[in-house]
């Protein structure tokens, strides 16, 4: 199954998308943690990301789709995944659809986690961080055992708060979220068919069950296409056939108008005239009989 996670920082993608991969058997693949990675070892990307990351704004487009792009290629990403928190722009998103498509594997589910930010801003301050085993608590809710049991060898965690956990910067990340993420992204996979909407308020297994049953009634490779709408389009009215009509019969030629006799009788006497002018003229003979 290939699955997005959508949501607001610190609605719990991290801690759902941990359990899926016990309940699938697929990677659950976080670009958080794989440029906190790049930022451990001190890599070009990693120092790059660091002042990004530590003001709350996004790292570019074209970065995390590289990071995408080499991810999904190793092969236990063959037989599915979960990617948690991203795409985070359309540009992203968009760059994703082309990856998927021309691997043959597209998405099953967009799964959009709904939490109150005030919720949010609690559960994201009071996170902490063991610096040994990487583990996450919650001073709130979680927090590190009595008496520490930390598998990075020692008798202590060495928990510290990230920068991006500081209210401060939650804010600005669930400002940003808001703006850049949640609103463009619900409207890219709007006509998809693949949202589904998982409430992520309560308790942590009450929202593992929510899921992994919405999952099991709407996540599945079907896509689902775009409700038509009942409303009626106006269809043109079908045009009657042309009526033939008969050609109306042709108008006689007028007729010159007969001659009037006073005309005619000047015509034949000139003729005449004319005939009487082209006879020979004859001679009287002078001799007298």
């Amino acid at each position: 199954m290939r699955i997005v996670f959508m949501g607001a920082p610190g609605s719990g993608k991290g801690t759902q998308a941990q359990r899926l991969v016990q309940h699938f058997g697929i990677p659950q693949i976080s670009t958080g943690d794989i440029l906190r990675k790049h930022l451990a070892e001190g890599t070009p990307l990693g120092l790059r990301a660091k002042e990004i990351m530590a003001s709350g704004a996004y790292v570019d487009d074209d970065t995390m789709l590289a990071i995408i792009r080499d991810r999904l290629a190793q092969p236990d990403a063959s037989k599915g995944f979960i990617l948690d928190g991203f795409p985070r722009t359309v540009t992203q998103a968009q760059g994703l659809s082309k990856l998927l498509g021309d691997l043959g594997t597209p998405l099953d589910v967009v799964v959009s986690f709904e939490a109150n930010n005030d919720e949010i801003i609690k559960r994201l301050s009071g996170r902490r961080v063991c610096e040994l085993c990487k583990k996450v608590f919650n001073v709130h809710t979680a927090p590190p055992s009595v008496p520490p049991e930390c598998v990075g060898g020692r008798d202590e965690h060495q928990v510290v708060q990230r920068d991006d956990d500081k209210e401060a910067t939650v804010r600005e990340r669930l400002r940003v979220y808001e703006e850049k993420t949640r609103k463009p992204l619900a409207s890219f996979y709007s006509y998809t068919g693949l949202v589904r909407t998982v409430d992520a308020d309560g308790d942590i297994d009450e929202v593992t069950r929510r899921l992994l049953a919405t999952l099991k009634a709407g996540g599945g490779a079907k896509v689902a296409k775009p409700a038509k709408s009942k409303r009626r389009v106006a269809r043109p009215a079908k045009r009657k056939p042309p009526v033939r009509r008969r050609a109306a019969p042709a108008k006689p030629k007028s007729r010159s108008k007969p001659k009037s006799k006073a005309n005619s009788r000047v015509v034949k006497r000139v003729k005449r005239a004319a005939a009487r002018k082209a006879r020979p003229t004859r001679r009287k003979s002078s001799k007298r009989r």
